[in-house]
């Protein structure tokens, strides 16, 4: 490789120019350290009250985790690792609502409710028994069997 392989340069004289009269030879030029600015980091969540008391009460409202996340424009994941207690707070508070109603409703004579509450809560059950009478015939055999023989085995009385 040669030098005149490499591409040259082109000087141009529209560089600024430093003028000799504010020059002295033995001024002292003090550079400074670049100025940081803080680059926001898209990973990192603050915790939000604010945010949190809003989870909670969409919590209450019978919201899925993933319809709060949505809602609450955050990720499952960050609702998961930050706001979890607060999800839980709200649905715990939402439970204890219809739990309460639907006992009242019941002790006042409502019931099909009374029966719900009875049947999920307490394990009561409508249990039927289901009684076969009869002679039950099956047919297992490995062999093809004709018309006449399966009539002869399984339709008559053993008349043959």
């Amino acid at each position: 490789m040669s030098d005149t392989d490499l591409k040259q340069l082109e000087v141009s004289d529209d560089s600024p120019k430093i003028s000799e009269a504010n020059t002295e030879s033995n001024s002292v030029i003090e550079v400074l350290p670049p100025v940081l600015r803080e680059i926001p980091h898209t990973r990192h969540h603050v915790k939000d009250e604010q945010l949190g008391l809003q989870i909670r009460d969409m919590a209450r409202m019978g919201l899925s985790k993933s319809q709060t996340a949505l809602a609450a424009r955050i990720s499952t994941h960050l609702l998961d690792k930050y706001y979890l207690d607060e999800y839980l707070d709200g649905q715990g508070s939402m439970q204890k609502g219809l739990a309460s109603v639907a006992v009242a409703e019941a002790m006042n004579g409502n019931t099909p409710i009374l029966l719900h509450l009875l049947k999920t809560k307490l394990g009561w059950s409508e249990q039927h028994q289901i009684e076969i009478s009869g002679e039950v015939r099956s047919v297992v055999s490995n062999k093809p069997m004709s018309k006449e023989e399966f009539v002869a085995k399984y339709l008559t009385n053993g008349e043959s």
